[in-house]
C-alpha cells in the first residue's frame, strides 16, 4: 500500500510537471508566432515602400520623357511608343501595389496570402526576362533617333551619352529593387510556412 501511495504521488508530480511544460511550450509558441508575424509585417512594409518608389519614379518619368524628347525633336512615333511603354509599366506596378495592399497577414487566410504573394514574387522574378529585351530595343531606338534627328555636335553626343549612362544607372537601381522584392517575398513565404506548421490541426 505504501509503495502504491508513493507511486501515485510520483505520478501526480509527473503529470503536474508535464502540464507546466506544456504551458511553457504553448507560451513559447505564442511568442514565436508574434515575432514571426511582426517580422512579416515589417518585410511587407519594406516591399510596399519599394514598389511605391517605383510608382513615383514612373509617374515622374512619363511627363519628363515626353517633354525632353519633344524638346530635342525626336520622332513622334518614338515619343508615343515610349509613353505607352512607361504607362503600361506604371499601370502594372500600381496593380502590384494594390495586390500587396489587400494582403492582410493578421486577418487573412495564410494559405491564400501565400498563394497571392507567390504570384506577386513570380511576377517580379519573371519580369526581368521581359524588361531586359525591351530596354535593349528602346535604347537602340533612342540612339538611332538621336543620330538621325539631332544635329551633330556636343549636344547630340551629350544627349546620347547621358541617356545611355542614365539607362545603365536606372537598370542597376531597378535590378536591385527587383532582387530586394523577390528576396523579401521569399523570406515572407518561408515565415508563413513556419506559421502554418505551428497551427494546431483542426479536430
Amino acid at each position: 500500500m505504501e509503495n502504491e501511495r508513493i507511486y501515485s504521488q510520483e505520478l501526480e508530480e509527473m503529470r503536474s510537471q508535464i502540464e507546466i511544460l506544456k504551458g511553457k511550450l504553448s507560451k513559447q509558441d505564442i511568442i514565436n508566432e508574434k515575432h514571426i508575424t511582426r517580422s512579416i509585417k515589417t518585410k511587407m512594409s519594406e516591399i510596399k515602400r519599394t514598389v511605391a518608389v517605383s510608382i513615383i519614379a514612373g509617374s515622374l518619368s512619363l511627363p519628363y520623357c515626353t517633354w525632353i524628347f519633344y524638346k530635342f525633336g525626336l520622332s513622334l512615333y518614338f515619343t508615343i511608343a515610349t509613353c505607352i511603354m512607361l504607362a503600361v509599366c506604371l499601370i502594372i506596378t500600381i496593380k502590384q501595389q494594390y495586390t500587396l495592399k489587400n494582403l492582410d497577414i493578421s486577418q487573412g487566410n495564410l494559405i491564400e496570402v501565400a498563394e497571392k504573394l507567390n504570384k506577386f514574387k513570380k511576377h517580379y522574378h519573371e519580369w526581368i526576362k521581359i524588361a531586359l529585351p525591351i530596354i535593349v530595343i528602346w535604347v537602340s531606338w533612342l540612339t538611332y533617333e538621336g543620330l538621325t534627328y539631332m544635329e551633330s555636335g556636343p549636344i547630340q553626343t551629350g544627349f546620347i551619352t547621358g541617356t545611355i549612362v542614365g539607362c545603365v544607372i536606372g537598370g542597376i537601381i531597378g535590378g536591385r529593387f527587383n532582387r530586394n522584392i523577390v528576396k523579401k517575398s521569399t523570406e515572407i513565404l518561408n515565415q508563413i510556412d513556419e506559421l502554418l506548421l505551428t497551427e494546431e490541426p483542426v479536430k
